[in-house]
Protein backbone atom coordinates (compact mmCIF):
# COMPACT_ATOMS: atom_id res chain seq x y z
CA UNK A 1 0.00 0.00 0.00
CA UNK A 2 1.25 3.45 -0.85
CA UNK A 3 1.96 6.11 1.76
CA UNK A 4 -1.23 7.01 3.60
CA UNK A 5 -2.23 10.59 4.34
CA UNK A 6 -4.16 12.15 7.19
CA UNK A 7 -7.08 14.62 7.12
CA UNK A 8 -4.94 17.65 8.05
CA UNK A 9 -2.69 16.97 5.05
CA UNK A 10 -5.50 16.13 2.65
CA UNK A 11 -5.54 19.04 0.21
CA UNK A 12 -6.25 17.35 -3.13
CA UNK A 13 -7.82 14.25 -4.68
CA UNK A 14 -6.42 10.94 -3.54
CA UNK A 15 -4.05 9.43 -6.10
CA UNK A 16 -5.94 6.68 -7.94
CA UNK A 17 -2.71 5.76 -9.71
CA UNK A 18 -0.93 5.04 -6.42
CA UNK A 19 -4.02 3.71 -4.67
CA UNK A 20 -3.46 6.35 -2.02
CA UNK A 21 -5.62 6.00 1.12
CA UNK A 22 -6.63 8.51 3.77
CA UNK A 23 -6.97 7.71 7.46
CA UNK A 24 -10.37 9.31 7.94
CA UNK A 25 -11.34 7.04 10.85
CA UNK A 26 -8.77 5.46 13.21
CA UNK A 27 -8.18 1.84 12.30
CA UNK A 28 -9.33 2.22 8.70
CA UNK A 29 -7.85 3.55 5.46
CA UNK A 30 -10.25 4.87 2.82
CA UNK A 31 -9.61 4.74 -0.94
CA UNK A 32 -11.32 6.48 -3.84
CA UNK A 33 -10.23 5.25 -7.26
CA UNK A 34 -11.25 7.08 -10.43
CA UNK A 35 -10.56 6.21 -14.06
CA UNK A 36 -12.17 6.27 -17.48
CA UNK A 37 -13.25 3.90 -20.21
CA UNK A 38 -12.84 5.20 -23.75
CA UNK A 39 -15.43 4.29 -26.38
CA UNK A 40 -14.07 4.84 -29.90
CA UNK A 41 -15.42 4.41 -33.43
CA UNK A 42 -14.78 0.65 -33.31
CA UNK A 43 -16.75 0.29 -30.10
CA UNK A 44 -17.64 -2.83 -28.19
CA UNK A 45 -19.86 -4.24 -25.48
CA UNK A 46 -17.33 -4.02 -22.64
CA UNK A 47 -14.57 -1.52 -21.94
CA UNK A 48 -11.58 -1.64 -19.60
CA UNK A 49 -11.22 1.22 -17.15
CA UNK A 50 -7.95 3.09 -17.46
CA UNK A 51 -6.32 4.82 -14.50
CA UNK A 52 -4.20 7.46 -16.22
CA UNK A 53 -0.55 8.03 -15.48
CA UNK A 54 0.39 11.28 -13.70
CA UNK A 55 2.74 11.86 -16.67
CA UNK A 56 0.54 13.86 -19.01
CA UNK A 57 2.89 14.31 -21.98
CA UNK A 58 2.46 11.41 -24.39
CA UNK A 59 6.04 11.82 -25.65
CA UNK A 60 7.48 11.58 -22.13
CA UNK A 61 5.30 9.14 -20.21
CA UNK A 62 7.73 7.49 -17.82
CA UNK A 63 4.95 5.73 -15.94
CA UNK A 64 2.47 3.84 -18.11
CA UNK A 65 -1.28 4.07 -17.64
CA UNK A 66 -2.84 1.34 -15.50
CA UNK A 67 -5.40 -0.72 -17.39
CA UNK A 68 -8.00 -2.16 -15.03
CA UNK A 69 -9.93 -0.76 -12.07
CA UNK A 70 -9.22 -3.50 -9.53
CA UNK A 71 -10.57 -3.58 -5.99
CA UNK A 72 -8.50 -5.81 -3.65
CA UNK A 73 -9.76 -8.71 -1.59
CA UNK A 74 -10.77 -7.62 1.91
CA UNK A 75 -11.92 -4.19 0.75
CA UNK A 76 -15.25 -3.01 2.12
CA UNK A 77 -16.90 -1.40 -0.91
CA UNK A 78 -19.64 1.12 -0.18
CA UNK A 79 -20.07 3.16 -3.38
CA UNK A 80 -19.81 2.78 -7.16
CA UNK A 81 -20.26 5.55 -9.70
CA UNK A 82 -20.39 5.97 -13.48
CA UNK A 83 -20.70 9.13 -15.58
CA UNK A 84 -21.22 9.67 -19.30
CA UNK A 85 -19.30 12.85 -20.01
CA UNK A 86 -20.41 15.83 -22.07
CA UNK A 87 -18.01 15.87 -25.02
CA UNK A 88 -18.67 19.45 -26.15
CA UNK A 89 -15.46 21.50 -26.19
CA UNK A 90 -17.44 24.64 -25.37
CA UNK A 91 -19.99 23.73 -22.73
CA UNK A 92 -21.94 26.99 -23.10
CA UNK A 93 -22.78 26.35 -26.77
CA UNK A 94 -25.33 23.90 -28.13
CA UNK A 95 -26.91 20.96 -26.35
CA UNK A 96 -25.03 18.50 -24.17
CA UNK A 97 -23.94 15.42 -26.09
CA UNK A 98 -21.88 12.33 -25.41
CA UNK A 99 -21.23 11.29 -28.98
CA UNK A 100 -22.16 7.72 -28.05
CA UNK A 101 -24.10 5.68 -30.60
CA UNK A 102 -25.99 2.58 -29.55
CA UNK A 103 -29.13 0.47 -29.78
CA UNK A 104 -32.25 1.87 -28.16
CA UNK A 105 -33.16 0.41 -24.72
CA UNK A 106 -29.61 -0.87 -24.16
CA UNK A 107 -28.14 0.18 -20.81
CA UNK A 108 -24.72 1.03 -19.42
CA UNK A 109 -23.22 0.05 -16.09
CA UNK A 110 -19.99 -0.24 -14.16
CA UNK A 111 -19.73 -3.79 -12.87
CA UNK A 112 -17.56 -6.80 -12.18
CA UNK A 113 -19.56 -8.80 -14.77
CA UNK A 114 -22.31 -8.01 -17.24
CA UNK A 115 -24.69 -10.51 -15.62
CA UNK A 116 -24.75 -8.87 -12.19
CA UNK A 117 -28.23 -7.89 -11.07
CA UNK A 118 -29.74 -5.01 -13.06
CA UNK A 119 -30.78 -3.15 -9.92
CA UNK A 120 -27.25 -2.61 -8.65
CA UNK A 121 -25.25 -4.79 -6.28
CA UNK A 122 -22.47 -4.52 -3.72
CA UNK A 123 -21.76 -7.96 -2.26
CA UNK A 124 -18.80 -10.14 -1.33
CA UNK A 125 -18.55 -11.50 -4.87
CA UNK A 126 -20.20 -8.97 -7.21
CA UNK A 127 -20.26 -5.22 -7.83
CA UNK A 128 -22.46 -3.24 -10.19
CA UNK A 129 -24.32 0.03 -10.66
CA UNK A 130 -28.00 0.22 -11.58
CA UNK A 131 -28.23 -0.38 -15.33
CA UNK A 132 -31.36 1.74 -15.88
CA UNK A 133 -29.55 4.89 -14.73
CA UNK A 134 -27.99 5.22 -18.20
CA UNK A 135 -30.13 4.04 -21.11
CA UNK A 136 -29.79 4.42 -24.88
CA UNK A 137 -32.61 6.57 -26.28
CA UNK A 138 -32.79 8.04 -29.79
CA UNK A 139 -29.66 5.94 -30.49
CA UNK A 140 -27.50 7.75 -27.93
CA UNK A 141 -26.87 8.06 -24.20
CA UNK A 142 -27.28 11.59 -22.90
CA UNK A 143 -24.59 12.90 -20.53
CA UNK A 144 -25.52 11.84 -17.02
CA UNK A 145 -24.48 9.68 -14.11
CA UNK A 146 -25.49 6.80 -11.91
CA UNK A 147 -24.44 5.78 -8.40
CA UNK A 148 -25.07 2.70 -6.32
CA UNK A 149 -24.30 2.78 -2.60
CA UNK A 150 -24.79 0.41 0.30
CA UNK A 151 -23.73 -0.13 3.87
CA UNK A 152 -20.71 -1.96 2.51
CA UNK A 153 -19.67 -5.52 1.72
CA UNK A 154 -16.27 -7.14 2.25
CA UNK A 155 -14.88 -8.65 -0.95
CA UNK A 156 -13.95 -12.30 -0.65
CA UNK A 157 -11.59 -11.91 -3.60
CA UNK A 158 -10.24 -9.15 -5.83
CA UNK A 159 -12.68 -7.84 -8.46
CA UNK A 160 -11.92 -5.86 -11.61
CA UNK A 161 -14.57 -3.39 -12.71
CA UNK A 162 -15.42 -2.71 -16.36
CA UNK A 163 -17.98 -0.62 -18.20
CA UNK A 164 -20.53 -2.97 -19.76
CA UNK A 165 -23.23 -2.47 -22.36
CA UNK A 166 -26.25 -4.47 -21.20
CA UNK A 167 -29.59 -5.09 -22.87
CA UNK A 168 -32.91 -3.72 -21.62
CA UNK A 169 -32.98 -6.28 -18.79
CA UNK A 170 -29.72 -4.84 -17.47
CA UNK A 171 -28.31 -8.30 -16.80
CA UNK A 172 -27.29 -9.62 -20.24
CA UNK A 173 -24.92 -8.32 -22.92
CA UNK A 174 -26.27 -5.63 -25.21
CA UNK A 175 -25.27 -4.50 -28.69
CA UNK A 176 -22.11 -2.71 -29.74
CA UNK A 177 -21.69 0.85 -28.48
CA UNK A 178 -19.56 3.25 -30.55
CA UNK A 179 -18.58 6.92 -30.54
CA UNK A 180 -18.83 9.52 -33.28
CA UNK A 181 -16.41 11.84 -31.48
CA UNK A 182 -12.84 12.23 -32.76
CA UNK A 183 -10.64 10.57 -30.15
CA UNK A 184 -13.58 8.80 -28.55
CA UNK A 185 -16.05 9.41 -25.73
CA UNK A 186 -14.85 8.98 -22.13
CA UNK A 187 -16.98 7.27 -19.51
CA UNK A 188 -15.85 8.09 -15.97
CA UNK A 189 -15.83 5.30 -13.38
CA UNK A 190 -15.23 5.42 -9.65
CA UNK A 191 -15.23 3.11 -6.65
CA UNK A 192 -15.00 3.95 -2.95
CA UNK A 193 -13.95 1.47 -0.28
CA UNK A 194 -12.08 1.09 2.98
CA UNK A 195 -9.76 -1.49 4.49
CA UNK A 196 -8.32 -2.21 7.90
CA UNK A 197 -5.26 -0.10 8.63
CA UNK A 198 -1.93 -1.66 9.60
CA UNK A 199 -1.49 -2.39 13.29
CA UNK A 200 0.41 0.38 15.10
CA UNK A 201 4.21 0.11 15.07
CA UNK A 202 6.89 1.33 17.49
CA UNK A 203 6.93 4.69 15.69
CA UNK A 204 3.29 5.21 16.72
CA UNK A 205 3.96 5.20 20.47
CA UNK A 206 6.54 6.34 23.02
CA UNK A 207 8.95 3.73 24.31
CA UNK A 208 10.99 4.42 27.46
CA UNK A 209 14.69 5.08 27.07
CA UNK A 210 16.87 2.29 28.32
CA UNK A 211 19.42 3.35 30.91
CA UNK A 212 22.45 1.47 32.15
CA UNK A 213 22.88 1.01 35.90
Amino acid sequence: MTKKIFPGNWVTNLSSYQGQPVVAVPGRVYCHKVGYALVDSTGGTSFDVIIPSPDKRQDDKVRADITGLTVPAGAVVYSLGIRVADTRKEKDKGDATSGLVGTNTDTLKLASAVNTTAGGVISASALGTTAADLTVASTTIAPGSGRFSSGGATLSGALTLKVFVADSTGASAGSTLTSSVTGGSPIIAEVSYYMDDDVADVEDTFLPYLTES
